[in-house]
């Protein structure tokens, strides 16, 4: 009460010397303000003294109390000094109170640079955060004030995203050629990966019979470099967060050399072989992971889409399409050893394009506040080529091995991707996709044992054309749903219904697959098997080896259905928990590399068990009805998760994930601002 009073006194008379000063300079009629609403009281002018630094408002509007009136446009930044400067008097003003006279765009603000005539559409990156002026230029909601770059040729109307610095080194500013073979140094060696892990496909029981070894043993062949390469393709995130890319492309590709090589000359013998392979397994991991976050490194928002689809077609085709050929190429004396002679001779081509086309993509990339453009982006797709010496040891010098190193190295940097693999959604997506993807290609793997044995009696080559179906049907299906219609239609509903479809389409086909085969090979009981007739002798005239195809070919195209939905779920995630556009890349990437890594290993384990448990055709039976009853179990589940707990799970995402904020990565910036 004491306090109350005393204060309502002080009041008191402040108002009290306020009425005697209003005696002493009475205001004249026409320059009386009209007051807001908001405004009880009104203070009249005093003549004005000299005139005091009007603060700035961008920091005074953060602490101070804000009181605005309506005025006459004729009234001057001069009257408002003169009343702050009577309440500081009066020793009123203790909360530094500023008073602003006329609306709140009469005020006073620093000219902003312009950098184009006309208004421009936004991408995702700015289209929430880019407040745009009258005159067209767009500007940061925060304190800073940013300008915005454009595009070049057809793209001029197109905000950059992310936005780039003012270096010519940037991978962002290369231009279009260098780009373009960078990706294109990249894709070949993601070809040969895809080449080398289905080579085994068509000649796994030649194998088992020359080595003399069992079915398991010959599989492993597979199954242990997919193992070894979930291992490496996470250490290559770790390492090339550190050092960067470059170093560990380089280092993978010395790995899938020797390997590759060395596989030109193991027939007969099984250890050798398997060196060999664990060698191309260790280079295949950093191939697995860090092309994707490569092309994030190197093109714009409205660039990057059309190059994952070309990445994505590439590693499926190659992946899928290997055995129809290499089927054929073993079928020689050589046997299996001419798929990896053909392979050296297209790995020398990617090895200097890699080495002389592929520089470093990480970059420190640092936007300044005010940053007009300075350089022109060239939009060429070819090089301007200049056959001098020291333009030559321009470039050569310009492709350094090692070019790159992290800010700060620190356990957060460490555990960066480790921790994008065991985040939820993650987790989720590895849950819902594993068993058609897993089955798919421990089936493909056990071809030979289905169909070498008699009745079938399959060589190299007809088994490789089992794998006719899953290219055929497969591969324009993971091309359409990669596709920008599917990515931008991506709804709550749209993602259900593409995982109802695509469990759907993978257990016809795996059910079908198993019941078709094991069903054909029993013996009737109806008593029209003819005398001494056995199980083959029925079966060979029964299965139809294109039906088998065709429904391998269903299986395949189901599970890439599935696999269809986890590029805009970790964009959806990602965008939710991370800071800025640099931090949802670099989660994006890592997200996409540890669930590739988990997948990889976990199906390495199925192919070294599946050939067990189908060995016998009523084995083969009752593991296709578990794998594919299990699913429709497994997306039921998913499909509540995600209806009931999308946005929970998200949350988790970013506990789980730490909301990564390393110093490398602090800027002043808004989340959509570039600075990795």
């Amino acid at each position: 009460m004491e306090r109350h009073e005393s204060t309502s006194e002080s009041m008191t008379e402040s108002m009290m010397e306020i009425s005697e000063a209003e005696k002493s300079f009475p205001i004249p009629p026409r320059m009386i303000p009209r007051t807001t609403a908001n405004v009880r009281k009104t203070l009249p002018p005093l003549p004005p003294p000299t005139p005091l630094p009007i603060p700035d408002s961008s920091v005074q509007e953060e602490k101070d109390v804000n009181i605005n009136v309506e005025v006459n446009a004729n009234r001057v930044s001069s009257t408002t000094n003169t009343l702050e400067s009577l309440l500081t008097a009066l020793g009123g003003n203790e909360r530094n109170v500023r008073l602003t006279l006329g609306s709140p765009e009469m005020e006073e603000k620093p000219p902003r640079p312009i950098t184009k005539d006309w208004p421009r559409p936004g991408t995702a990156a700015t289209t929430a955060t880019m407040a745009t002026t009258a005159t067209g230029a767009s500007y940061s909601t925060t304190t800073s004030q940013r300008t915005i770059k454009y595009g070049t040729g057809k793209y001029a109307k197109v905000e950059l995203s992310p936005q780039p610095s003012e270096d010519p080194e940037d991978p962002l500013n290369w231009p279009l050629w260098k780009k373009h073979l960078n990706l294109g140094a990249l894709l070949s060696m993601v070809a040969l990966v895809g080449v080398m892990k289905t080579a085994y496909i068509s000649v796994n029981s030649v194998i088992a019979i020359e080595e003399t070894v069992s079915y398991t043993a010959a599989v492993a062949l597979t199954a242990v470099p997919l193992m070894v390469s979930a291992i490496t393709g996470m250490a290559s995130l770790i390492i090339a967060r550190i050092w960067g890319k470059r170093p560990v492309y380089l280092a993978s590709m010395v790995m899938i050399f020797i390997g590759v090589v060395w596989n030109t000359h193991v027939r007969g013998c099984l250890a050798q072989n398997m060196v060999a392979r664990i060698f191309q397994g260790m280079g295949w991991g950093a191939f697995d992971t860090l092309v994707l976050g490569s092309i994030q490194d190197t093109y714009f928002e409205h660039e990057r889409h059309l190059m994952i689809i070309i990445h994505y077609t590439v590693s499926i085709a190659t992946m899928l399409g290997s055995p129809l050929l290499g089927g054929t190429a073993s079928a020689s004396a050589r046997g299996f050893e001419v798929q990896f002679e053909i392979m050296s001779a297209f790995l020398s081509l990617s090895i200097l394009l890699l080495v002389f086309g592929a520089p470093e993509t990480a970059y420190n990339r640092t936007v300044e506040e005010i940053q007009p453009p300075t350089i022109e982006r060239s939009q060429a797709l070819w090089p301007t080529v200049t056959y001098t010496k020291e333009a030559a040891i321009e470039y050569v010098t310009k492709m350094k091995p090692w070019s790159y190193q992290a800010n700060e190295i620190n356990l957060s940097l460490i555990l960066q991707a480790p921790r994008a693999m065991v985040a939820p959604t993650t987790g989720l997506l590895f849950t819902v996709t594993l068993l058609p993807y897993a089955g798919f290609w421990s089936l493909a793997s056990s071809l030979s044992l289905l169909f070498s044995p008699l009745p079938f009696m399959l060589p190299s080559a007809p088994l490789g054309t089992l794998m006719t179906g899953p290219f055929l049907l497969a591969t324009p299906v993971a091309v359409a749903l990669a596709s920008s219609m599917f990515q931008i239609r991506f709804t709550h509903t749209v993602h259900l219904t593409a995982l109802t479809v695509g469990t759907g389409i993978a257990s016809i086909g795996m059910l079908g697959f198993g019941l078709y085969l094991a069903g054909s090979m029993e013996m009737p009981t109806d008593g029209s098997a003819k005398p001494f007739s056995t199980p083959w002798d029925l079966g060979l005239n029964r299965i139809s080896l294109p039906v088998a195809s065709f429904l391998l070919g269903l299986l395949a195209a189901g599970s890439l259905a599935l696999d269809a939905t986890i590029r805009p779920i970790i964009q959806q995630s990602t965008a939710f928990t991370s800071a800025n556009l640099a931090v949802g890349l670099r989660n994006t990437a890592d997200m996409h590399g540890g669930l590739t890594c988990l997948r990889s290993f976990v199906v390495g384990a199925f192919i070294l068990g599946l050939p067990n448990a189908i060995f016998m055709w009523d084995g083969l039976k009752a593991a296709t009805l578990g794998i594919g009853i299990t699913q429709i179990v497994v997306t039921a589940a998913a499909c509540a998760v995600y209806w009931y707990w999308d946005e929970n799970v998200r949350r988790l995402d970013g506990r789980v994930m730490g909301l990564i904020d390393l110093s490398s990565l602090k800027r002043t910036a808004s989340f959509f601002d570039e600075s990795d």
